[in-house]
């Protein structure tokens, strides 16, 4: 099969950690792009990423700071990587669309429901493939945890306990994540959280929740964000910010299944940090590491037995990698791994790149299509306008914007009302 040309449109810290992708699916015997162009505004940025492409890929692709001239000078590139900030997803993934590429899109697909339906739309118009780069359930630890849950092993699922507190006052990677108009914290980082909680425990029903604002002023701290991405924009962050956008999310979530799920999003806890994944069924618990760090999962049965070594793997005769996955991690039954963030990272990176070329390829459709990731995103908005309403509210009235107190204010912002 011949490589899809793609390029790269958003040069930031995102787009610096989504070049490691390409560069570990470039060292893989599934390679199956070529990343000709990258494209930004900034034109500095992009230069600075093709600077990069070049020693970690061997060949230098294009820079361009406007699409339409991109597509124009080099019509031959099929699809696009857009990583640029949350807020301008839902523009910069329609003018692609509108131009003919084939679009993966960072997560989350857009802040509001609007955002989403107007990208989702362009795509259906254009005949194109849309995916959501949606990476925690790419991990092999949670394609283990999904599948002892599936294969049965703590029986029927029945509570989900989710949380992460931390962060104290201190700036979350980049000052635009505290900001309402620009895509919060509680966005940015929650609708990782929610595809897990849809990923492991299937559709949701209801969701009773709020959202709050509990640090105004932030202050930038080391800035560096995960595995130093973000380390040479660092500088250029005021001292201290005001925050407008909320830094914590609570909720309680109904699962159609009738599983329930508790869900803490807290990014301005201070003291003690708490890092929680449980999944209680009828005949035991599962207890997940998290995201990307390779910890075993461990398994906590009737009977007091207690299973936190390659044991597990009999619990999920389901569970089998990809061969892409099986190839970058070591087996196609790995049940811990071992490797530095930077490189794990990469490594799922390279799972999203791959599929997306193939999709391109073959018009099969993405794992993470625009209606998960809009769900996704439905998950994380039924926190904020539950609060706002006073009550529970339905994933439905969500994703219809019948509700939608909360979003209208970002999307009169956007133009999208």
């Amino acid at each position: 099969m011949d490589r899809v040309p793609i390029a790269i449109v958003g040069c930031g810290g995102m787009g610096r950690r989504h070049l490691t992708g390409v560069a570990a699916l470039y060292k893989s015997d599934f390679r199956n792009l070529d990343l000709v162009a990258v494209c930004d505004l900034n034109e500095r940025n992009a230069n600075d990423l093709a600077d990069e492409a070049a020693q970690q890929l061997g060949q230098r692709p294009r820079v361009f700071t406007d699409l339409a001239k991109m597509s124009q000078a080099m019509p031959e590139i099929r699809g696009v990587d857009v990583v640029t900030d949350a807020a301008s997803h839902h523009r910069v993934a329609v003018a692609c669309l509108e131009l003919g590429y084939n679009v993966q899109c960072e997560k989350p697909l857009s802040i509001t429901q609007r955002g989403c339906d107007t990208i989702i739309a362009a795509a259906l118009k254009s005949g194109r493939i849309l995916s959501v780069a949606e990476n925690f359930r790419r991990d092999p630890i949670n394609r283990l945890a999904k599948a002892l849950i599936d294969d049965g092993a703590i029986g029927t699922p029945q509570l989900m306990i989710e949380t992460s507190i931390g962060g104290g006052n201190r700036m979350i990677i980049t000052p635009w994540r505290h900001q309402k108009l620009s895509g919060t914290v509680a966005i940015d980082v929650g609708v990782h959280n929610a595809d897990i909680v849809l990923y492991y425990l299937g559709e949701p029903a209801t969701v009773h929740g709020e959202g709050r604002l509990f640090e105004k002023i932030r202050y930038r701290g080391e800035g560096a964000g995960p595995g130093g991405f973000y380390a040479k924009w660092a500088s250029q962050v005021p001292e201290s910010f005001e925050a407008t956008g909320e830094d914590a999310t609570f909720a309680y979530i109904r699962l159609k299944s009738g599983a329930v799920c508790q869900w803490i999003l807290h990014h301005a806890g201070h003291g003690k940090p708490a890092r929680v994944r449980d999944v209680y069924g009828s005949r035991g618990c599962l207890e997940s590491p998290g995201d990307r760090n390779g910890r075993p999962i461990k398994l906590y049965l009737d009977g007091g037995k207690t299973i936190a070594d390659e044991e597990i793997l009999s619990y999920a005769p389901s569970y089998k990698l990809s061969p892409v996955a099986a190839s970058l991690f070591g087996g196609e039954r790995v049940w811990t791994y071992d490797f530095p963030f930077p490189v794990t990272d990469s490594k799922i990176l390279a799972l999203e790149y791959q599929e997306f070329a193939e999709c391109i390829a073959t018009g099969k459709q993405p794992e993470v299509t625009g209606a998960v990731g809009r769900r996704d995103v439905a998950l994380v908005n039924a926190m904020f306008e539950s609060g706002v309403a006073g009550r529970p509210v339905t994933i439905e009235e969500i994703e219809s914007v019948k509700v939608d107190a909360y979003q209208r204010e970002i999307d009169q912002a956007f133009g999208l009302v």
